[in-house]
């Protein structure tokens, strides 16, 4: 026999190996561990009571306070393969490989449905869509690779034709690319670049209330607002503007007003601006420019 079975107070011994679930019964199974798993957010969970994993992520925000964030992060980041809870935090984990820890706990993630098509990531200040099992087209250094993504990242961000990070599982290396075009690619990892607004902001007027959808999630640094300027306009009033929920500035516009330029004090994280005014009868941006960081902070 492989396996014995509890049901109704007595234990029975059986060929099978294999669990079903049995209200009020237990089972063993020789030479075996049993590891629980379970379906979060379209993904499949391993979990493992009394151990942990190891493997710095390397970039971002990589402990929660909350298991549900932990997972959803993670499961969003090609690097990261588990989650570790010590220390009434859970952490990303790059590794698989549990240890025994006592009073920690570990889980790591199987098959998952996320649409990756839908995910932001953001590293070294930018933001990045990650498409495992994607490629991009040909690198602008044909020689040059990185290491960690961070360190692709950065090198992306300062190069004026970059559009794009592309990880090539066989030599464990980054490389930069001008092209945020994706095609199939087994063993790859794309990371096209992905902008504010999706490279078109607009403003939306409700009312005295007007917005700008990021479409992902920034921390606001700086602000340029550009008004088309009325001749004679004596109006004046105070206008409120935030990232999110939390202000970035409160101050005083006017129809006669072309052009102001603000710091936004507080780090403002939001995927959405709004700019509430007290009296917006000539008030018409025809312009914004921003200085904005990659945030998972929304």
């Amino acid at each position: 026999s492989t396996q014995s079975t509890g049901v109704g107070g007595k234990y029975y011994q059986a060929t099978g190996d294999g669990y079903t679930v049995k209200s009020g019964g237990e089972a063993w199974v020789k030479g075996s561990s049993y590891t629980p798993s379970f379906t979060y957010d379209n993904t499949v969970w391993y979990y493992k009571d009394g151990y942990k994993t190891s493997g710095d992520i390397g970039f971002g925000t990589t402990s929660y306070t909350s298991k549900d964030k932990a997972m959803y992060w993670c499961v969003r980041n090609p690097i990261c393969n588990s989650v570790h809870y010590t220390n009434k935090k859970y952490h990303l984990r790059s590794g698989t490989k549990v240890t025994e820890a006592e009073n920690d706990k570990a889980w790591t993630y199987g098959t998952s449905k996320v649409d990756f098509t839908k995910v932001a990531l953001p590293v070294a200040g930018g933001m990045w869509n990650p498409r495992p099992g994607y490629k991009l087209g040909s690198p602008l250094e044909k020689k040059k690779t990185y290491k960690t993504l961070p360190l692709a990242a950065k090198a992306c961000l300062g190069h004026p034709k970059c559009s794009g990070i592309m990880y090539t599982t066989k030599t464990k290396t980054y490389t930069i690319h001008g092209s945020d075009q994706v095609s199939s690619g087994k063993g790859y990892i794309a990371y096209p670049k992905k902008y504010v607004c999706d490279g078109n902001c607009k403003v939306t007027k409700k009312g005295k209330v007007l917005s700008i959808d990021l479409k992902y999630c920034f921390k606001v640094h700086r602000m340029e607002i550009s008004n088309k300027a009325n001749c004679c306009s004596k109006n004046t009033g105070k206008v409120v503007i935030k990232n999110g929920s939390k202000t970035c500035a409160s101050l005083t516009m006017n129809g006669k007003t072309s052009a102001m330029k603000l710091d936004c004090a507080s780090g403002a994280v939001g995927t959405k601006i709004t700019m509430t005014f007290a009296n917006i009868g000539d008030i018409n941006l025809v312009g914004l420019g921003l200085v904005v960081e990659g945030s998972d902070a929304c």
